[in-house]
């Protein structure tokens, strides 16, 4: 590795870290309550850009294959040398990182009022990237028992010895039916199926957003981690570190999680 500095972070919440920002409605039918628990923010600029991006033929229509949404954010006294880009995991877009599933504002408001200049995509191929099966291939979709076990309820699934200790989703269990999950649960999105052609899609992505915007921290959660590592390895001129929060990638590939009574 290239890169001058390389942070993994290994915080159990999962996909529970996601947020289901701009979303009010609730299995209910009712609304989450926001909650600020930092100060007011005032922003000099608010905005968004596409990266990257061809065209092709496909289905008989010309149309753009690879271009990747930025929003951008820049708060009003900027403080920090380099910007955050923040790359959001597996199912997840780029309000994972603009607020909580109940209603707290995300990690993308706390770096700005600190003084950084933040960067949030969606990820090519989804949301507002804009998700296409004939140009990437096929799709998958986490059912509500997936995200349960792997994410927000492990001590109801006991897939690994210290699953009974979870106790970090707020309300309750983060289960279907509590409205923090429900919202959560919400802002989940189909994925392409492929991670291999889902890397070959974001590398030229990323280092299109990083030769636009010059050197950036870049923070990537979960499925994104193996992003991070490739670019920092790439383009250490580029990228200033990297902030690998539960990353996938090195030094394992394809975990299979096993109950707790089989683990040893």
């Amino acid at each position: 590795m290239k890169t001058r500095c390389v942070i993994a972070l290994s915080v159990f919440a999962g996909a529970a870290f996601s947020a289901a920002a701009g979303l009010s409605i609730t299995s209910a039918d009712t609304q989450t309550t926001p909650r600020t628990t930092i100060p007011p923010l005032t922003l000099a600029e608010h905005g968004y850009f596409f990266v990257g991006g061809q065209y092709v033929e496909s289905g008989g229509k010309r149309l753009m294959s690879g271009q990747m949404y930025v929003e951008y954010l820049t708060p009003q006294n900027v403080t920090r040398p380099y910007p955050i880009i923040m790359i959001h995991g597996t199912a997840q877009t780029g309000t994972n990182f603009m607020g909580t599933p109940d209603g707290r504002p995300g990690w993308a408001h706390n770096f700005l009022t600190r003084g950084y200049r933040v960067y949030v995509v969606d990820q090519v191929g989804r949301a507002r990237s804009g998700a296409d099966p004939q140009i990437y291939g096929p799709y998958m979709r986490f059912a509500v028992e997936q995200e349960e076990s792997l994410f927000t309820a492990p001590e109801k699934y006991k897939l690994w010895p210290q699953a009974t200790l979870h106790t970090q989703w707020p309300g309750g269990p983060g289960v279907a039916g509590n409205p923090a999950f429900d919202q959560f649960f919400a802002s989940q999105l189909e994925s392409i199926a492929s991670t291999v052609k889902t890397e070959e899609l974001m590398f030229p992505a990323d280092v299109a957003l990083l030769e636009k915007i010059g050197p950036a921290i870049v923070l990537t959660h979960s499925q994104s981690g193996v992003f991070g590592f490739k670019l920092a390895d790439a383009r250490p001129d580029l990228v200033k570190a990297h902030v690998a929060v539960e990353p996938n990638g090195p030094p394992f590939y394809d975990i299979d999680f096993r109950g707790g009574d089989d683990w040893y």
